[in-house]
């Protein structure tokens, strides 16, 4: 008997236990040829594993590499083995996480498309050897006085805050903030692409704002709207430091995985997650912006040592950009608890615990593992024992989450840059 995931379950397996809802409603009961119809049963409530009959862990395994050459199967894991060299892969997560992008890099592999070495895995900006950085050049400056200083932060579109503000009067209405998105065409435009993509389903098209006000929720639609305004303020981010598309690739992706994780929760209001996860390392393009010699600086000693980037900006800056993240939203005036999902997306330790905090965190280290897009790191960042328990769901959610995120990063990114 092994319990496996939803990805590997297929009909004519017998159950070797109930299998039960999130809410413990029992949905089939042990002993269960299962069929078709049993699988998209499990489907519809969010079943991501079964405890099933005759079959080992080892024998799920061997399914999976059946069709892979060994020696592409070597190469990526050895290429993915690089990159998890800061976490523990005997945790269950991290394991499974592991497993997942081993084989998904011998499919690249398979497919022509496989780099030598690490190094060339990230080899995607520009000379960061340019301008190179001095201990005389360093801006010495605490975290919290950015907001005191000379340096302006960055502002918000001036109609999120007439959103933000109809909103919190209680003698709106619905149609009122409605009217307010309406009068930014390209806001709305791609507010409705985005209600109308795989990113929500909904069965029918939704035409207009007023009625995805109605469907979705005020305060979900404006998540929606900021985390569309935000990609709108940072334009003026060195090319040689990030490539701007490939960031937010990578922080779209951690919000919709986000907000996936969060649904296994049963939890109705997802978008904040989104926007938490979309935002989690905006601190980084503060960085780039005010800060491009030692952020440059960073980066190197970063590659040059196989650090964690968050370790060598602490080192250089003396401080690093999940803190400058959460200043940069509590000047945004946004809740606080997006701004301490931001500032402690890897040390959700450090906060009161809270499930937001918790599934950000882990939704970085799935979106790192996967490798889409990049805001700079090159390594899957350590997990915290205690964001996964606070997150409180089966190991399977790790698979169901991935492969229910294929294809709704895929559309989001589509909507964002719809030209690629």
């Amino acid at each position: 008997m092994a319990k496996i995931d939803m990805c590997d379950v297929e009909p004519g397996m017998v159950l070797a236990a109930d299998l039960k809802a999130w809410d413990g409603r029992l949905l089939l009961r042990k002993g269960i040829r299962l069929t078709p119809e049993h699988r998209k049963i499990m489907m519809t409530w969010g079943v991501v594993e079964a405890d099933i009959e005759g079959i080992s862990e080892n024998d799920v395994d061997a399914k999976r590499t059946a069709r892979i050459d060994p020696a592409v199967l070597e190469a990526a894991d050895r290429l993915t083995r690089e990159r998890f060299i800061h976490v523990e892969l005997e945790h269950e997560v991290i394991r499974r996480l592991f497993e997942i992008c081993v084989l998904r890099k011998a499919h690249e592999i398979s497919k022509g498309a496989h780099p030598d070495s690490l190094e060339q895995m990230f080899d995607q900006s520009a000379d960061l050897n340019q301008n190179p950085f001095t201990e005389n050049t360093a801006t010495k400056i605490k975290p919290h006085e950015l907001i005191k200083s000379k340096i302006k932060l960055p502002s918000l579109p001036v109609i999120f805050n007439q959103i933000t503000e109809a909103i919190n009067d209680p003698r709106s209405s619905a149609t009122q903030v409605a009217s307010i998105i309406e009068k930014d065409s390209s806001l709305s435009a791609r507010l409705l692409k985005i209600v109308n993509s795989a990113f929500y389903g909904f069965p029918s098209r939704i035409d207009n704002i007023s009625r995805a006000v109605a469907i979705i929720g005020t305060r979900e639609l404006s998540s929606l709207a900021l985390g569309i305004s935000a990609l709108e303020v940072f334009q003026d981010i060195p090319s040689d430091l990030i490539d701007m598309k490939s960031f937010w690739k990578h922080n779209i992706a951690c919000g919709t995985i986000a907000r996936i994780i969060s649904s296994y929760h049963n939890n109705t209001i997802t978008e904040r997650f989104f926007l938490a996860g979309l935002l989690h390392d905006i601190g980084r393009l503060i960085m780039f912006r005010f800060y491009p010699l030692e952020a440059k600086e960073a980066l190197l000693r970063a590659r040059r040592t196989n650090s964690l980037l968050r370790e060598t900006e602490e080192k250089v800056m003396g401080f690093d950009h999940a803190l400058i993240g959460g200043i940069l939203l509590k000047q945004w005036k946004l809740p606080v608890v997006l701004e301490t999902s931001v500032a402690h997306h890897h040390t959700p330790k450090a906060s009161q615990p809270r499930l937001e905090h918790a599934v950000v965190h882990l939704s970085d280290i799935i979106t790192n593992g996967l490798g889409i897009g990049t805001s700079g790191e090159q390594f899957v960042p350590p997990l915290d024992t205690r964001a996964w328990e606070e997150i409180g769901l089966p190991v399977g959610i790790v698979s169901a989450t991935i492969n229910q995120a294929d294809a709704h990063i895929a559309a989001t990114i589509q909507i964002f840059f719809p030209n690629e």
